[in-house]
């Protein structure tokens, strides 16, 4: 299991591709769970329970149909297991990282030191997890980085949007 967190940690660090991982629906289906879990915890500050778990689900099927559809639309079909567990996993990884910030965030005013910290850190962890999100587009569909960066941001400027349609928020 170790060896795993550090392929998903080198994934993070741009060091390893999600073809250094084992194509195995086992680890998949834990990666999933795990993944699932990270975002009912980073959802349920914002969320009533019941409908945190909507968006928890919402945002895995939208993870898994995102990358399904790219993959079979490339022709890279085969390699949507391992893709599937390097996104999941390394989302749950960063996603354990934007934990207490989240909770942070939610709980103090953001004038003082520490909330503003907590931001500019939460800013770098999304930059970083779009960056992420499109090395791992780059190595599953054989395409530049450029092109997989704007991958990344369509998908994440689409799931944003019809999670802020789907499920608004009660601020403001």
């Amino acid at each position: 299991m170790s060896r795993l967190i550090t392929i998903w940690l080198d994934i993070c660090l741009l060091r390893a591709g999600p073809q250094d991982l084992p194509s195995s629906r086992i680890l998949l289906g834990l990666t999933v769970s795990c993944y699932l879990l990270v975002s009912l915890l980073l959802s349920v500050p914002g969320y009533p329970a019941g409908t945190a778990l909507l968006v928890a689900v919402l945002d895995l099927g939208l993870l898994a149909a995102f990358t399904a559809a790219l993959l079979y639309f490339f022709g890279k079909w085969a390699r949507l297991p391992q893709t599937l567990t390097a996104l999941t996993g390394t989302g749950s990884l960063l996603g354990l990282l934007a934990l207490p910030l989240v909770y942070l965030l939610l709980q103090g005013p953001e004038d003082n030191l520490l909330g503003g910290f907590a931001a500019l850190f939460w800013l770098f962890l999304f930059g970083w997890s779009l960056l992420v999100v499109a090395h791992i587009m780059r190595h599953a569909l054989s395409i530049p980085l450029p092109y997989a960066i704007g991958v990344s941001v369509l998908y994440t400027l689409v799931a944003l949007q019809l999670m802020a349609a789907l499920f608004p928020t009660q601020a403001g």
